[in-house]
């Protein structure tokens, strides 16, 4: 590993903090692994739960992802809020006039056609659900393990990459008290290998290169918890049930049978082998009748396995602890009213999410870029999020009905309908002539009405 300056140092050898950084790494892995041991005691610890239910006590970035790759509702655990929070993308305003680009507006612009920006920091959000953090590594000239050079624009930006923890361990850390960095990581030590082994990436990288991502985070601000952590022992929990409920059911739909041979009926060896051939090809599929001499088949019963209340059952408590509402988490109706409802509820969390996490986020991707020459320094800028609440047309359609109502049931003007055209259909106001007599359905006269 490289030994890199420290800023703001108090004088230590560079390769003196490599050491420190090196067991402050130690120290963290053995104080998790530590909480760990004392999770599922009971029974002032005569009682090990984990070990009795066959839960993993340590967990690790390396079973998250695997569970992640395999596992169909934990891929939607670690991937549901990320692509709720990226969808779209968003806007960097620097000028509120639209007719307006301003230098810094044009260069963000060309810097996301180019490498994508959006779609890599909803892949660093995924990984971060996988481990206790993740980074984006800039890429740019110069040595990895040197501070990121001042570059000449957004084209001096070579890559932007994803990493997850297990592929980017944390080398040192920052210890000086006095420098506003204290605590966080010095340099990082990055470590990748091809899909198939074909080629690999290793690295010691400066801390300006690298954009720490960290999501849950609670009481420290390099490692946050993974998604998938709080609920492991219900995803276990889950395959139990699927699995054995599984093959359950498969061993009931394929019934067996029970051959009783009549009384005196007596077989040579020829005979024997050929019942076992027949109803060996019959198990198998190969033939669907049998010819035996003598003997009197019983088909054994036996219910089909019904596990939907187990597997709902956990499903409830896996949405409780994720906040992922279930017809989201299994993309199923559960009628309007709480379809509705849980749709609102999760647009609230992802507008909060956006606002808390990936804002800080892209402010902090941008403020790099910027004190590096990378782009250019606006007066000021806002992050424009897409509206997600969009309403559909037939739901604007039902409230429309629901407002143009309200005045006959009030006696009186609740709402006009330059109102609703405005707040509910988001169609702009009439002009006189956009209004026409058109005969009174009921025979009497004439009726005005708005033009579609």
């Amino acid at each position: 590993m490289d030994n890199l300056p420290i800023p703001g140092g108090n004088g230590h050898a560079p390769e003196v903090f490599d050491q420190v950084g090196a067991l402050r790494v130690a120290s963290d892995l053995l104080s998790r692994a530590s909480f760990a041991q004392h999770a599922g005691l009971s029974f002032l610890g005569n009682r090990n739960l984990y070990e009795a239910l066959g839960y993993d006590r340590e967990l690790n970035a390396s079973k998250f992802r695997d569970r992640y790759r395999r596992g169909d509702v934990a891929g939607r655990i670690v991937e549901a809020m990320p692509k709720a929070t990226w969808r779209g993308g968003a806007e960097l305003v620097e000028d509120e006039d639209p007719e307006v680009s301003t230098v810094f507006e044009e260069e963000w612009k060309a810097l996301n056609d180019r490498l994508g920006v959006w779609s890599v920091l909803a892949r660093a959000d995924i990984l971060a659900g996988l481990g206790a953090y993740s980074v984006i590594l800039i890429g740019a000239e110069g040595r990895p393990s040197e501070e990121l050079p001042r570059m000449s624009g957004q084209d001096a930006v070579l890559y932007l990459s994803p990493y997850g923890e297990d592929e980017a361990q944390v080398g040192a850390f920052v210890e000086d008290s006095e420098n506003p960095r204290f605590g966080l990581p010095l340099s990082y030590h990055i470590k990748r290998v091809s899909a198939r082994g074909r080629s690999n990436t290793s690295l010691t990288v400066h801390w300006t290169r690298v954009i720490h991502v960290v999501d849950n985070m609670l009481d420290d601000r390099v490692y946050g918890q993974s998604r998938l952590e709080r609920v492991w022992n219900r995803l276990d929990d889950l395959d139990k049930v699927v699995g054995s409920g599984s093959e359950a059911f498969w061993q009931r739909v394929h019934r067996g049978m029970a051959m009783n041979l009549q009384q005196g009926i007596k077989h040579d060896a020829q005979a024997k082998k050929q019942i076992e051939e027949q109803v060996e090809e019959y198990i198998q599929g190969l033939r669907r009748f049998l010819t035996l001499r003598g003997i009197d088949i019983q088909e054994l019963g036996g219910d089909v396995s019904n596990f939907d209340g187990q597997v709902r059952s956990l499903m409830s408590l896996i949405s409780g602890a994720t906040g992922i509402p279930q017809r989201l988490l299994l993309g199923s109706e559960r009628g309007e009213l709480a379809s509705t409802q849980d749709q609102d509820n999760w647009n609230e969390r992802v507008s909060d999410r956006r606002s808390e996490f990936a804002e800080p986020l892209v402010r902090d991707l941008v403020g790099r870029l910027i004190d590096h020459g990378a782009l250019p320094e606006p007066e000021q800028y806002d992050v424009r999020w897409p509206d997600f609440g969009e309403l559909k047309e037939g739901e604007k359609a039902e409230i429309a009905d629901k407002w143009s109502k309200l005045n006959s049931q009030a006696g009186g003007t609740v709402v006009k309908p330059e109102e609703i055209r405005d707040r509910v259909l988001g169609l702009d106001p009439l002009e006189d002539e956009d209004t026409s007599p058109i005969p009174d359905e009921t025979g009497g006269g004439v009726r005005i009405e708005e033009e579609r």
